[in-house]
């Protein structure tokens, strides 16, 4: 989409294939036929000629979209062609008397009727002076035709100083300072819209940022790449040509322009390619990883597999074990059944033998010991529990004898006495167990008997002899 002014201050545009042009009074864009019969016409001289240069050539001015209200690039996108055109194409336009042709000077000016006076009430006696004097070099600059341009971009620069300081504005957007409101009502009161006013102060600011050599190559350009190349929106390196003078027309100028945005629009697209390249490469590299992560996946389940078929085989051989140790087990317990019912079979027939046999008496003296030797015992137990019975009693005697003596010598004769008595006892407490005793036993007990018997037969015989102080002393063994 492209968009240029003419200089009758008429908006052409060129979009979706069509030429169109902007109606003020109807607020909407139509569709130009008389445009598209010029364009035709110039293409029959030139094959090559595209409506984007046709509209950047010297008869127009182009224009930037931060220079026109957000509602005519709406309304151009949302532009519909008539249905009926026109057989001939009419003017759309007619030519504002006092205004120049686009050769002789691409500045939209207000006409002398239209313009308002402006009030310089409120500033300085130099504010005042500076903007005589620069409405005057403007003046003097519009009549040096082509060449007074620069002339006049001084002139409105300095006013511009003047109201509002130093700071260029690039492009009108709708929304101004104070002193920018000022600044372009004195504009439109010397003859100059607002668009132009601003246009001249890109150029003024373009040959500021100049050499004297670069200045003198800008003046001698023709005012459409003038103001083409003061624009902020001009690349920096067309800039330097036109500054250098490798850039000398407007058309060398839109056409490296051209180039300059089919190159960017190429290295745009080629940024688009690599980061869809980029794009596939991730992609592929995760195509990758993902197939070695299934291709791990792929392993282990082919090594789990591997290690169920493992132990599934023995899970096999172990059924196989099994059978065949049922198998064993069935053997033994039919050849244990066998056994079993020939053990029968033999039991049965001794059985029968035996029934048939006379009953004869059988002595086993082992059994018939046997019991005898539990009746002696069960007699002997019985004699010693009436013997343990008959102690008791015995020493309840001593007690009671013990408490009835008062002197010594009775306790001696009472308790020497009781010693043949304990013995006595003794013995027969003892008697039927010693009846009991056989072999090595009997002859050890008996021994042991006699030899307690003797020595106390010996220490009573010498106690009986020795005087009536003697303790019993020592003795040889």
């Amino acid at each position: 989409m492209i968009i240029s002014q003419n200089s009758n201050d008429v908006y052409y545009a060129y979009t979706r294939g069509r030429f169109w042009r902007w109606d003020e009074s109807a607020r909407v864009w139509k569709e130009s036929h008389l445009l598209a019969q010029k364009f035709d016409k110039a293409k029959t001289a030139e094959k090559r000629l595209t409506p984007e240069a046709f509209l950047t050539s010297d008869e127009f001015i182009p224009m930037d979209d931060c220079e026109l209200p957000e509602q005519m690039l709406a309304a151009l996108r949302d532009a519909k062609p008539c249905k009926n055109a026109p057989v001939d194409p009419v003017e759309e336009e007619p030519e504002v008397p006092g205004t120049k042709t686009a050769q002789e000077k691409p500045l939209t000016t207000v006409p002398d009727a239209m313009r308002p006076t402006f009030d310089y009430s409120g500033l300085t006696d130099q504010t005042v002076e500076d903007l005589h004097f620069a409405e005057n070099e403007y003046r003097h600059g519009k009549q040096m035709a082509e060449r007074g341009l620069v002339h006049m971009g001084n002139a409105i620069a300095a006013a511009h100083d003047a109201l509002c300081g130093t700071v260029v504005a690039q492009c009108d957007n709708g929304k101004f300072a104070k002193k920018e409101d000022t600044f372009r009502a004195w504009c439109v009161s010397i003859g100059i819209t607002k668009d132009t006013a601003y246009r001249l102060l890109q150029v003024s600011a373009l040959l500021d940022g100049s050499s004297p050599r670069q200045q003198k190559i800008l003046k001698e350009l023709s005012p459409t790449l003038l103001y083409a190349v003061a624009k902020p929106s001009a690349p920096a390196e067309l800039v330097e040509q036109v500054k250098s003078g490798d850039i000398t027309t407007n058309k060398q100028y839109q056409e490296a322009l051209a180039q300059i945005k089919a190159e960017k629009e190429r290295a745009d697209a080629a940024e688009t390619e690599r980061d869809k390249l980029l794009g596939a490469q991730n992609r592929a590299a995760w195509a990758e990883s993902h197939i070695q992560d299934v291709e791990a996946q792929r392993d282990a389940a082919l090594a789990d597999v591997q290690g169920l078929t493992e132990q599934n085989a023995k899970l096999q051989q172990s059924y196989h074990d099994a059978d065949e140790g049922r198998i064993a087990a069935r053997l033994q317990c039919q050849k244990a059944e066998g056994e079993r019912d020939r053990a029968e079979e033999r039991a049965k027939n001794a059985e029968d033998a035996l029934k048939k046999q006379p009953i004869t008496a059988v002595i086993d003296e082992e059994e018939i010991d046997r019991r005898a030797a539990e009746k002696a015992w069960g007699l002997a137990d019985a004699r010693n529990a009436e013997l343990a019975k008959d102690n008791a009693n015995l020493k309840k005697q001593v007690a009671a004898l013990r408490s009835r003596i008062n002197d010594d010598a009775q306790a001696d004769f009472e308790q020497a006495n009781y010693c043949a008595s304990l013995m006595r006892a003794a013995w027969d407490n003892s008697k039927a167990s010693y009846s009991r005793l056989v072999g090595e036993d009997l002859e050890s007990t008996f021994q042991t008997i006699c030899g307690t018997l003797n020595s106390i037969m010996e220490e009573a015989s010498l106690l009986c002899r020795q005087p009536p102080d003697y303790d019993g002393g020592d003795r040889d063994e």
